[in-house]
C-alpha cells in the first residue's frame, strides 16, 4: 500500500507566489440579481413587540436564577469540603490529646519511686551497704594573666600542696 505525499515538492498542480496560474473567469457561472419587493399583503407574520420584550425578560430572570443556583452549589460545596476538613482536623486533635495523657501517665508511672526501686530489683541492682565522701583538695592547675593555662604556675603550686 502506498501512501501519498503532500509535502510542496511533489504537489505539481498546486503553486506557490507569483508563479501560480490566474484563474480564468470562463468558468466561473454567471448569475443575475432580480430586485423584488415586499408586497402589502405578506405571508409572513411578526410577533407584537410586548411579546418579544416579555421573553426577551422571561430569558434574562432564567438566566439570573441559573447564576444564582451554580453560586449556592458553589457555596454548598465549599461549606460541606470544610466540614469534612474540620471533622478531620478535630479527630487529629482528639487523638493527639489522647496520645498526650497517656503519655502523662507513662511518665508518672516512670518517675515513681517504687516503681524504680522494683525495676531496680528485678535488674539486680541493689541499694549501697554505706556511702563515701571523698573531699577534694584545692586545685592545682593554674593559669596565667591572659587566663591561658600555665604548666609552670601549676607544677609549683603541686609543690606547695605537698
Amino acid at each position: 500500500m502506498r501512501q501519498a505525499r503532500t509535502d510542496r515538492s511533489t504537489r505539481q498542480d498546486y503553486l506557490y507566489g507569483s508563479s501560480a496560474p490566474s484563474l480564468s473567469r470562463g468558468l466561473q457561472t454567471e448569475f443575475e440579481v432580480i430586485p423584488g419587493r415586499r408586497g402589502a399583503s405578506s405571508d409572513v407574520a411578526t410577533l407584537p413587540s410586548s411579546i418579544i420584550g416579555a421573553a426577551k425578560a422571561v430569558v434574562v430572570v432564567a438566566l439570573v436564577i441559573a447564576m444564582v443556583c451554580c453560586v449556592r452549589v458553589g457555596l454548598s460545596a465549599a461549606s460541606i469540603t470544610t466540614s469534612i476538613e474540620a471533622n478531620r482536623l478535630s479527630t487529629q486533635i482528639e487523638n493527639a490529646r489522647s496520645y498526650g495523657s497517656d503519655l502523662e501517665v507513662q511518665q508518672s508511672r516512670l518517675s515513681n519511686s517504687t516503681h524504680i526501686r522494683v525495676e531496680a530489683a528485678s535488674l539486680g541492682v541493689t541499694p549501697p551497704e554505706k556511702t563515701v565522701a571523698v573531699v577534694l583538695g584545692a586545685d592545682v592547675v593554674a593559669t596565667d594573666e591572659a587566663g591561658n593555662l600555665s604548666l609552670s604556675g601549676s607544677i609549683a603550686a603541686l609543690e606547695n600542696q605537698g
